[in-house]
Protein backbone atom coordinates (compact mmCIF):
# COMPACT_ATOMS: atom_id res chain seq x y z
CA UNK A 1 0.00 0.00 0.00
CA UNK A 2 1.28 3.44 -0.96
CA UNK A 3 2.21 5.83 1.85
CA UNK A 4 0.12 8.94 2.27
CA UNK A 5 1.81 12.20 1.40
CA UNK A 6 0.92 15.09 3.68
CA UNK A 7 1.65 18.73 2.88
CA UNK A 8 2.22 20.56 6.17
CA UNK A 9 1.04 23.88 4.75
CA UNK A 10 -2.18 25.61 3.76
CA UNK A 11 -0.36 27.55 1.03
CA UNK A 12 -2.37 27.56 -2.19
CA UNK A 13 0.84 27.89 -4.23
CA UNK A 14 2.54 24.92 -2.60
CA UNK A 15 -0.59 22.86 -3.13
CA UNK A 16 -0.57 23.82 -6.82
CA UNK A 17 3.12 22.96 -7.19
CA UNK A 18 2.69 19.48 -5.70
CA UNK A 19 -0.28 18.90 -8.00
CA UNK A 20 1.87 20.07 -10.91
CA UNK A 21 4.35 17.34 -9.98
CA UNK A 22 1.55 14.77 -10.22
CA UNK A 23 1.35 13.90 -6.52
CA UNK A 24 -1.81 12.97 -4.66
CA UNK A 25 -1.67 14.28 -1.13
CA UNK A 26 -3.58 15.55 1.87
CA UNK A 27 -3.11 18.82 3.71
CA UNK A 28 -2.60 19.27 7.43
CA UNK A 29 -1.45 22.75 8.35
CA UNK A 30 1.43 22.86 10.79
CA UNK A 31 0.78 24.65 14.09
CA UNK A 32 4.49 25.38 14.57
CA UNK A 33 5.02 29.03 15.52
CA UNK A 34 7.77 30.50 13.34
CA UNK A 35 10.68 32.21 15.03
CA UNK A 36 12.68 34.18 12.45
CA UNK A 37 15.47 34.56 15.02
CA UNK A 38 16.00 30.80 15.43
CA UNK A 39 19.02 30.86 13.10
CA UNK A 40 21.11 33.77 11.85
CA UNK A 41 22.12 32.11 8.57
CA UNK A 42 19.21 32.49 6.10
CA UNK A 43 19.74 29.08 4.49
CA UNK A 44 19.87 27.33 7.85
CA UNK A 45 16.79 29.28 8.97
CA UNK A 46 14.78 28.23 5.90
CA UNK A 47 15.71 24.59 6.49
CA UNK A 48 15.08 24.81 10.25
CA UNK A 49 11.60 26.36 9.91
CA UNK A 50 10.60 23.86 7.22
CA UNK A 51 11.80 20.99 9.40
CA UNK A 52 9.96 22.22 12.49
CA UNK A 53 6.72 22.55 10.50
CA UNK A 54 7.11 19.03 9.12
CA UNK A 55 8.01 17.59 12.54
CA UNK A 56 4.89 19.09 14.15
CA UNK A 57 2.65 17.42 11.55
CA UNK A 58 4.66 14.17 11.61
CA UNK A 59 3.54 13.66 15.22
CA UNK A 60 0.09 12.70 13.89
CA UNK A 61 1.21 9.98 11.44
CA UNK A 62 2.96 6.62 11.83
CA UNK A 63 3.32 5.77 8.15
CA UNK A 64 3.34 8.85 5.92
CA UNK A 65 5.57 11.21 4.00
CA UNK A 66 5.36 14.74 5.42
CA UNK A 67 6.45 17.77 3.38
CA UNK A 68 7.11 21.03 5.22
CA UNK A 69 8.33 24.28 3.70
CA UNK A 70 9.14 27.87 4.50
CA UNK A 71 9.94 30.78 2.19
CA UNK A 72 11.23 34.27 2.65
CA UNK A 73 13.20 37.00 0.99
CA UNK A 74 16.70 38.21 1.82
CA UNK A 75 17.43 41.84 1.05
CA UNK A 76 20.43 43.75 2.40
CA UNK A 77 21.09 40.87 4.84
CA UNK A 78 17.59 41.15 6.34
CA UNK A 79 14.80 38.59 6.35
CA UNK A 80 11.63 39.83 4.69
CA UNK A 81 8.45 37.83 5.19
CA UNK A 82 4.84 38.69 4.43
CA UNK A 83 3.95 42.37 4.83
CA UNK A 84 1.59 43.18 7.70
CA UNK A 85 -0.36 45.70 5.63
CA UNK A 86 -0.44 47.71 2.41
CA UNK A 87 1.83 50.42 3.79
CA UNK A 88 4.55 47.90 4.63
CA UNK A 89 4.12 46.19 1.22
CA UNK A 90 4.56 49.56 -0.52
CA UNK A 91 7.76 50.25 1.40
CA UNK A 92 9.15 46.82 0.48
CA UNK A 93 8.34 47.22 -3.22
CA UNK A 94 9.88 50.71 -3.27
CA UNK A 95 13.05 49.20 -1.77
CA UNK A 96 13.10 46.42 -4.38
CA UNK A 97 12.69 48.83 -7.31
CA UNK A 98 15.70 48.48 -9.65
CA UNK A 99 17.47 46.15 -7.23
CA UNK A 100 18.13 42.46 -6.69
CA UNK A 101 17.14 40.26 -3.76
CA UNK A 102 17.17 36.54 -2.98
CA UNK A 103 14.16 34.28 -2.56
CA UNK A 104 14.80 31.19 -0.44
CA UNK A 105 12.53 28.20 0.10
CA UNK A 106 13.53 25.60 2.65
CA UNK A 107 11.89 22.19 2.67
CA UNK A 108 11.84 19.11 4.84
CA UNK A 109 10.54 15.68 3.91
CA UNK A 110 10.00 13.19 6.73
CA UNK A 111 9.18 9.52 6.24
CA UNK A 112 7.46 8.77 9.56
CA UNK A 113 7.71 4.99 9.04
CA UNK A 114 11.48 4.67 8.70
CA UNK A 115 12.41 8.08 10.19
CA UNK A 116 14.33 9.23 7.08
CA UNK A 117 14.56 13.02 6.87
CA UNK A 118 15.69 15.12 3.92
CA UNK A 119 16.15 18.81 4.68
CA UNK A 120 17.37 21.28 2.04
CA UNK A 121 16.58 24.57 0.29
CA UNK A 122 16.34 26.20 -3.10
CA UNK A 123 17.06 29.80 -4.02
CA UNK A 124 16.86 32.36 -6.78
CA UNK A 125 17.90 35.94 -7.35
CA UNK A 126 15.13 38.28 -8.46
CA UNK A 127 15.76 41.70 -9.98
CA UNK A 128 12.95 44.23 -10.22
CA UNK A 129 12.61 46.82 -12.96
CA UNK A 130 12.75 50.46 -11.91
CA UNK A 131 9.21 51.00 -10.67
CA UNK A 132 7.32 54.26 -10.34
CA UNK A 133 4.85 54.92 -7.54
CA UNK A 134 1.90 54.55 -9.91
CA UNK A 135 2.94 51.01 -10.86
CA UNK A 136 3.44 50.09 -7.22
CA UNK A 137 0.02 51.48 -6.27
CA UNK A 138 -1.61 49.67 -9.19
CA UNK A 139 -0.04 46.41 -8.08
CA UNK A 140 -1.06 46.96 -4.47
CA UNK A 141 -4.63 47.55 -5.66
CA UNK A 142 -4.69 43.92 -6.87
CA UNK A 143 -4.40 42.74 -3.24
CA UNK A 144 -1.94 40.02 -4.24
CA UNK A 145 0.70 41.32 -1.84
CA UNK A 146 -1.12 40.33 1.33
CA UNK A 147 -0.04 36.71 1.76
CA UNK A 148 3.29 36.63 -0.03
CA UNK A 149 6.85 36.91 1.20
CA UNK A 150 8.28 40.20 -0.02
CA UNK A 151 4.80 41.48 -0.87
CA UNK A 152 4.64 40.10 -4.42
CA UNK A 153 3.62 37.00 -6.33
CA UNK A 154 5.93 36.35 -9.27
CA UNK A 155 3.53 33.79 -10.70
CA UNK A 156 0.73 36.38 -10.74
CA UNK A 157 0.49 40.02 -11.78
CA UNK A 158 3.84 40.94 -10.21
CA UNK A 159 5.50 39.14 -13.14
CA UNK A 160 5.37 42.47 -15.01
CA UNK A 161 7.46 44.12 -12.29
CA UNK A 162 10.38 41.71 -12.68
CA UNK A 163 13.40 42.35 -14.89
CA UNK A 164 15.17 39.02 -14.39
CA UNK A 165 15.31 35.79 -12.41
CA UNK A 166 18.45 33.72 -11.88
CA UNK A 167 18.20 30.37 -10.10
CA UNK A 168 15.39 28.06 -9.05
CA UNK A 169 12.21 29.78 -10.26
CA UNK A 170 9.96 27.56 -8.15
CA UNK A 171 11.77 28.55 -4.95
CA UNK A 172 10.36 32.03 -5.48
CA UNK A 173 6.86 30.57 -5.56
CA UNK A 174 7.40 28.42 -2.46
CA UNK A 175 8.78 24.96 -3.26
CA UNK A 176 11.94 23.94 -5.12
CA UNK A 177 10.05 21.17 -6.92
CA UNK A 178 13.01 19.65 -8.76
CA UNK A 179 14.83 19.11 -5.46
CA UNK A 180 11.65 17.78 -3.86
CA UNK A 181 11.15 15.38 -6.77
CA UNK A 182 14.70 14.06 -6.32
CA UNK A 183 14.30 13.78 -2.53
CA UNK A 184 11.04 11.84 -2.92
CA UNK A 185 12.70 9.60 -5.50
CA UNK A 186 15.45 8.88 -2.96
CA UNK A 187 12.63 7.75 -0.63
CA UNK A 188 11.22 5.43 -3.29
CA UNK A 189 8.46 7.73 -4.60
CA UNK A 190 8.53 8.62 -8.27
CA UNK A 191 6.17 11.57 -8.78
CA UNK A 192 6.15 10.94 -12.53
CA UNK A 193 4.60 7.50 -11.88
CA UNK A 194 2.45 8.40 -8.88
Amino acid sequence: MRQKIILASKSFRRKQLLKQMGLRFEIRESKYEEDMRARSNPYELAKFLALKKAEEVANYYRDAIIIGADSFIIYKNKFIGKPKNRKEAKKILQEFSGKEHKAISGFAIINTKNKIIINDFGEAKVKFRNLNNGEIEDYLDTGEFSDKAGGYGLQDKAAVLIKSVNGDFYSIIGLPISKIYCALKDMGINALKF
